[in-house]
């Protein structure tokens, strides 16, 4: 935890909690920053790059890796001192709180080490490299949202051998062009195998099949 919390202050950012071996951050409060939402992905990258470095390290000494997923969302929020008399913490409340944790929880699901917010996307300044991902309903929501992951160069160089291909059966999906489609992520998985593809791929296939028995 020492390098990724290092990350986080040295970036401008405020550490609320541990929870488990999770670190809970954010940013603009207690002082307002005009580049929050690119200081939050510039520490998550700084954070992948770190412990790419650290793991091998670990791989040398203990025969062992660390894998970590990293949420970013941007919105509103209630920041300040809540609890009771005897105790209280300066911390931070509200839904795109909660909105934050269910990305984060969602990055194992996609196979994702950064995943943002299309609201956070939108409000980034800095180039960076991105890699839809989907639109989901996260619980607790009606209706969804855009997530992206967020590529360091190390990953980046690996997605532009099927970045034109992994962006073209995305944008068939979209327009219900299942087949076409379907051979693109084929195709994409034969390059680089991604538990995204798969997920895309069987989805594919079951829309196929309910068509088929109408």
């Amino acid at each position: 935890l020492e390098p990724m919390t290092t990350i986080i202050i040295n970036n401008k950012g405020t550490i609320d909690k541990f929870i488990g071996d999770a670190v809970m951050a954010y940013w603009n409060a207690p002082n307002k920053l005009k580049n929050h939402p690119d200081l939050s992905v510039q520490t998550a990258i700084k954070q992948i790059d770190t412990l790419q470095e650290l793991n091998k390290t670990l791989q040398n000494e203990f025969g062992v890796s660390l894998k970590i997923g990293i949420g970013i969302h941007t919105g509103l929020a209630v920041v300040g001192e809540m609890g009771s008399k005897g105790r209280s913490d300066y911390t931070i409340i509200g839904d795109n709180v909660n909105l934050t944790s269910r990305i984060e929880g969602l990055t194992k699901y996609f196979g994702a080490k950064i995943l943002i917010s299309q609201s956070t996307k939108n409000m980034l300044k800095e180039a960076y490299n991105f890699k839809y991902v989907a639109s989901v309903v996260v619980k607790g929501k009606t209706s969804s949202i855009d997530l992206y992951e967020v590529l360091n160069s190390t990953d980046y160089k690996i997605y532009e051998l099927i970045k034109n291909d992994y962006e073209e059966a995305i944008l068939n999906y979209k327009k219900r062009n299942f087949k076409l489609s379907l051979d693109l992520f084929y195709k994409v998985n034969q390059i680089q195998k991604h538990v995204l593809n798969d997920m895309y791929i069987e989805k594919i296939i079951n829309i196929e099949k309910s068509q088929d028995t109408k």
